[in-house]
């Protein structure tokens, strides 16, 4: 198997075990006793640790090399997952009083934190090192197909094995990481980083890297935050029991993962668009999505808008990626993926407490916010902002 296929596989799995928790978070939440605001700090604890570890760990990548962060970063994720699987077990079966159980949910995510950006960095960063500049967009759309396609298998394992038990799919999620660590260690190669140790920061000045985070920042706020709200709104709306929620919502997220890997396999492998484009066509499919969810009366609505959720989200996370990196340099990759995922931890980090408290004010109110942050960044993406010009012409300086 090539290098590229390799990197593929190995970010696809670490999307599967990101996506096969969400069907089951909010019955799983609910099944130990826990509340909905819970699940929000769950979520923001592993973001939290992202936001500082993101950028170090891109460093170390182009220090030492993408393979071995890559084989760190895949041993912490099936250990994380475990001790995750292990805590809610416990949890369900009232074995931990729940305070106590909240707290080391609490530390198994910063755990999650803390060893997935060193995965996703060098994963991106060794991407960038196999493709050419005119490359760029097409093999960040391959590492989009690989989230796309995580988050496909993800939900729809999460609400098949859920049936076995809530905490089930989790643990195949460890099995898989390890496993794939054996594929790292055999089929990727020993790169040279291009770079030395006192060259691998990124200004923020440069040309197109504020204007490409700002957005990653911004979509990745909305995303996480309907992950953590999805469970307890389709629960909430049509009264569904654990099960059924669990089953739905993998549906639901399913259809994002399929329209993602449809969209970046299908359209952005054959055919090379600026960044700037990328995010032109996605954030207003995005938006159209959103607005859709919050009118919703029936669940086929509720995929229809999770479809085109899926439709946006494909065409516009390739777009800020190939963004960051081609402003960033060619001798600078891991620095930029290692800031890219700091732009997303952050995102991750207070919306799903700001989005499971607004949830309890009004279930519609966190939609509603996404709906005019998406409008916002499409009218940015579509104004004269020089930062998202000539990409292409700032990354050689």
């Amino acid at each position: 198997m090539e290098p590229k296929r390799v990197i593929f596989l190995s970010l696809m799995i670490c999307y599967v075990g990101f996506g096969i928790i969400n069907p089951v978070l909010a019955p799983l939440i609910r099944e130990m006793g826990l509340e909905e605001r819970h699940a929000g700090w769950i979520v923001s604890a592993s973001a939290l640790v992202m936001l500082f570890v993101a950028p170090v760990w891109g460093r170390q990548s182009d220090r030492f090399g993408r393979k071995p962060v890559m084989m760190i970063g895949l041993l912490g994720f099936a250990v994380s997952l475990s001790l995750f699987a292990l805590l809610a077990w416990l949890g369900m079966q009232g074995t931990i009083p729940p305070t106590l159980l909240f707290v080391m949910l609490l530390i198994s995510r910063m755990l999650f934190g803390l060893f997935v950006p060193a995965l996703t960095s060098s994963g991106q960063a060794l991407m960038a090192d196999l493709t050419s500049l005119s490359e760029r967009s097409a093999g960040m759309a391959m590492i989009g197909a690989a989230s796309g396609i995580g988050f496909l298998i993800g939900p729809a394992m999460g609400a098949a094995l859920s049936g076995i038990h809530l905490v089930f799919p989790i643990g195949v999620a460890a099995m898989l990481s390890l496993l794939t660590v054996l594929l790292v260690y055999k089929r990727i190669p020993r790169l040279t980083p291009k770079t030395g140790i006192g060259r691998s920061s990124i200004s923020l000045r440069k040309p197109g890297m504020r204007p490409y985070l700002t957005t990653a920042l911004c979509l990745m706020s909305v995303m996480v935050m309907l992950q953590v709200t999805a469970g307890f709104y389709v629960q909430d709306k049509f009264g569904l029991d654990a099960k059924d929620t669990a089953m739905w919502v993998g549906i639901g997220l399913l259809s994002i993962g399929l329209a993602m890997a449809l969209v970046q396999m299908a359209i952005l492998r054959k055919r090379s668009f600026p960044p700037r484009a990328l995010l032109r066509i996605g954030l207003p499919i995005f938006a159209v999505g959103l607005l859709l969810l919050v009118s919703i009366d029936h669940l086929a609505g509720f995929v229809l808008s999770f479809v085109l959720l899926g439709i946006g989200g494909g065409f516009a996370i390739p777009g800020y990626t190939a963004g960051v990196s081609m402003a960033a340099g060619e001798e600078r990759q891991g620095a930029a993926a290692g800031l890219t995922a700091a732009a997303t931890g952050l995102g991750a980090l207070a919306a799903p407490i700001a989005g499971t408290e607004l949830y309890r004010i009004q279930p519609e109110v966190p939609y509603w916010i996404a709906i005019l942050v998406i409008v916002a960044l499409t009218a940015y993406v579509w104004s004269s902002h020089r930062g998202l010009l000539g990409t292409m012409n700032h990354s050689k300086t």
